[in-house]
């Protein structure tokens, strides 16, 4: 596919830095972008403030497949309805539905229609209908929060505990700055809790889920000072229920969806929820119709899969997909921004900063560019967030400590610079408690599979391995998921028993096992380069199916068992083999512990056209269904035995 990515900011850098790394993509195109997206991208050839049918006359001479809309602006403006109209794909809502973002007074209607969880709330239409608003709330509840109804850059809302500080919001409200926006403005009573932000997205019939992040709005630590268009955030969200977001696309995301089709609007693109979450569970603060900035950067880094078929998907634009199944790191990213932010004030001291420290070396360490001019030797620094530096890794700590060693390389030659060193403070002290008090029940793999002990061990876990001495033939008419659980369960009941004296105070056992089935055969591990070449040939040009079952059993003192488990089926589509390539690759004695006679992860990927589903069931081990199981139904955390990587 050929897109082309609208904006110019670190939201829209992290989008080409991810659609470019996509297998299905054929060239990334950009405007106006920044120094750093213009140098993973090709420009436009037109000027910055080009208007829409230029835009969209470009992007039809270069053949572009899709358009990926990333700030708000331009979608208010209904960029996406003209580009649409022209014949071309929009990731992004046409301008009605982008109200939800543009109109705040809207989308709480929107909410009240939905019946989706949110607060009360009053549109003011001029300053003195606010001021008696604000204060008839604040002496009721003690706080009150006013929002500009229109688009203030993250810089309308004005969280009120005192006279003196609803004074203030009016104030700015209604000053030159926000004037615009605030020709009506939204006077609600406060929601209590933790705020926390979610992302999907949306159309076609689909709706995917993206993931949470916390952002941190105030400019200052301590969550002190004016609010700003986010200083950093963390993902995933660690104090999260495990069923967090199925919650939302049910009070919230279906619930909005159904509400907006029924006054015959649709939505196309990402949807951008702000929630507080409460014991009473998700309250929606505000939606916003793109992805965050600077969640965009944090989450683009923290989830390895594929977006551009899921992005493609919700303009029923249909790719192959080959979904990386990996639990998402831990992401903390840091904005960097200039002196006078964020009240539009010149800062004290322009930098420029060299490609080598924006190109980070350090692994797990990535900079994202926002506000920046080129130059010749890096990127000029201007007004506003200039950089966010994302950390990541297998903890929030080792996250942490990999973003300040790429901050302070900036701030060497940009003292002046000012950023919060807090972010992510929670998520910290979450992890911290969580790894001192979770059980240390010890892990026990029950496979020979030295693929599977390292798949297990791509999730942080110490475990044991021991070899099931159990026999793998199929009963007469056995069917495929039948015989595959079977022998998982039989290799499971056989640990259980053999550890029963050497662990008396319990364990965790996992066991598993994978087969190949094509055209309902079963191939398992070839035993001569006979039956290797058999099942090579078999395989060659079409599909088959991989099974792995896997079971989780914990063992008690008591003895007691709580058991679980799953089967997962990824399909895999095989090249066209021709014979020479067959004996060359069993020459190399790689097909013959592998079932079906191949290996995806080695040798074996120059045969692999295409795979539907999870890439380490392949393997053999479906590593998202496990990680979700462990943490769900048996409390282990993931990393529990790793402090820092």
């Amino acid at each position: 596919m050929r897109i082309l990515v609208i904006g110019s900011g670190g939201r829209e850098h992290a989008l080409v830095w991810k659609i470019s790394r996509s297998p299905e993509c054929r060239g990334v195109f950009v405007w106006p972008g920044n120094a750093a997206s213009l140098r993973l991208a090709t420009p436009l050839d037109l000027p910055a403030d080009a208007s829409f049918e230029k835009i969209a006359d470009v992007a039809l001479s270069l053949k572009i497949d899709m358009v990926v809309v990333g700030p708000e602006g331009p979608l208010s403006a209904g960029i996406a309805d003209l580009l649409t109209k022209k014949g071309l794909k929009v990731f992004g809502p046409n301008q009605a539905a982008a109200k939800l973002e543009s109109s705040k007074s809207f989308a709480k209607k929107m909410m009240q229609v939905a019946s989706i969880p949110t607060s009360l709330f009053e549109v003011a239409k001029n300053r003195d209908e606010c001021l008696e608003s604000a204060m008839r709330i604040l002496l009721r509840d003690g706080g009150v929060v006013l929002k500009a109804d229109g688009l203030a850059s993250g810089k309308g809302v004005f969280v009120c505990q005192s006279e003196a500080d609803v004074l203030k919001g009016i104030d700015r409200l209604y000053g030159e700055s926000l004037r615009a926006a605030s020709s009506e403005v939204v006077v609600e009573e406060m929601l209590f809790g933790r705020e926390v932000s979610y992302f999907c997205f949306v159309g076609s019939g689909h709706v995917t889920r993206i993931g949470f992040a916390v952002d941190h709005k105030r400019l200052l630590p301590g969550d002190k000072g004016p609010n700003t268009g986010g200083m950093g955030c963390y993902t995933p969200v660690p104090w999260l229920a495990g069923d967090a977001g199925d919650q939302v696309d049910t009070l919230i995301v279906h619930p909005l969806l159904e509400a907006m089709a029924r006054r015959g609007l649709t939505y196309t693109g990402c949807l951008y929820v702000g929630i507080m979450w409460s014991d009473k569970g998700p309250a929606v603060i505000e939606f916003n119709v793109r992805l965050g900035d600077p969640e965009a950067q944090v989450l683009v880094v923290s989830d390895s899969t594929d977006w551009l078929p899921l992005m493609a998907a919700t303009v029923g634009i249909s790719l192959k997909k080959i979904t990386q199944v990996a639990p998402p790191k831990a992401v903390m990213g840091f904005v960097i921004a200039s002196s006078g932010y964020p009240y539009g004030e010149a800062p004290d001291v322009d930098a420029v900063i060299p490609w080598s420290v924006v190109d980070q070396k350090l692994e797990g360490t990535d900079i994202f560019c926002g506000s920046v001019a080129p130059s010749f030797e890096g990127v000029k620094t201007n007004s506003g967030r200039v950089f966010l530096v994302a950390g990541s890794g297998f903890t929030f700590k080792s996250a942490r400590a990999r973003a300040i060693s790429g901050i302070d390389s900036i701030l060497k030659i940009w003292p002046q610079a000012q950023w919060r060193p807090d972010i992510g403070k929670t998520a910290l002290q979450y992890e911290e408690a969580v790894l001192s008090s979770v059980s240390r029940m010890p892990i026990v793999l029950g496979s020979s599979s030295p693929r599977r002990r390292e798949l297990l061990g791509n999730l942080g876990l110490n475990f044991i391995v021991i070899k099931p001495e159990t026999e793998e033939v199929p009963f007469p008419g056995e069917n495929p998921t039948a015989y595959v659980a079977r022998n998982a369960r039989e290799k499971g009941e056989w640990i259980c028993k053999s550890i029963k004296n050497s662990h008396p105070h319990g364990a965790i056992v996992i066991s598993a096992d994978t087969i190949v089935v094509v055209e309902q055969k079963l191939l398992e591990k070839p035993l001569n380069p006979t039956e290797a070449k058999d099942m090579l040939s078999l395989l060659s040009g079409k599909s088959h199916t991989v099974y792995t079952s896997v079971r989780i059993a914990s063992i008690s003192e008591t003895g007691a068992q709580k058991v679980k488990q799953f089967t997962t089926a990824t399909i895999v589509h095989i090249k066209p083999l021709s014979s020479s390539e067959m004996d060359g690759y069993i020459n190399t004695g790689e097909p013959f512990d592998k079932a079906g006679g191949y290996a995806a992860q080695g040798l074996g990927s120059f045969m692999v056209q295409e795979i539907q589903g999870s890439f380490s069931n392949v393997v053999g081990l479906p590593l998202a269904e496990l990680a979700d199981s462990l943490q769900k139904d048996f409390d282990i955390p993931l990393w529990r035995d790793r402090k820092d990587f």
